[in-house]
């Protein structure tokens, strides 16, 4: 049924990464001689003396929270078929994983960038974390309810 634990819990990741690319908040910053660097998930931004301009792209961040986000919204989707649901979510947190795999990767290029100026993390990352853990939470309530069912049918 759609109205379990696991539906709330794949609801919840949902939001948070539609906060994570809707808003376009700052993931990590730096301040260089240059000026302040910022990594978006679509981009490694430059505030200086000239405006905001865009040094690289940072799409990658962008494109695997946007797949994550697909594949939640299908497991969510995916309540009659729990092993299928299984196996989405378990997709949508290997990408939750890739996704900060991805942002450390391009911290490294800004503080490339930066000359390796020390660098600031935003607290917004933890976004990140908390999303991981509601995967892990929805993928057991997956499995105790696929449990439930299957000690149903060998009652009957």
């Amino acid at each position: 049924m759609i109205q379990r634990i696991q539906t709330i819990y794949l609801s919840i990741a949902t939001v948070l990464t539609l906060v994570m690319l809707l808003l376009k908040v700052q993931l990590v910053y730096v301040t260089a001689q240059a000026g302040e660097y910022f990594l978006t998930p679509f981009s490694i931004n430059l505030v200086g003396a000239n405006g905001t301009e865009t040094v690289v792209s940072a799409l990658a961040i962008a494109a695997i929270l946007s797949l994550g986000l697909l594949l939640t919204i299908f497991a969510i989707m995916q309540f009659k078929k729990r092993k299928l649901q299984i196996k989405v979510a378990q997709g949508a947190l290997l990408l939750q994983l890739a996704a900060i795999a991805a942002i450390f990767y391009y911290v490294n290029e800004m503080s490339k960038i930066a000359e390796f100026v020390p660098v600031s993390y935003s607290p917004i990352l933890i976004i990140l974390l908390i999303n991981v853990v509601v995967y892990f939470l929805a993928i057991r309530g997956i499995k105790k309810d696929d449990k439930l069912v299957r000690s149903a049918d060998r009652l009957r």
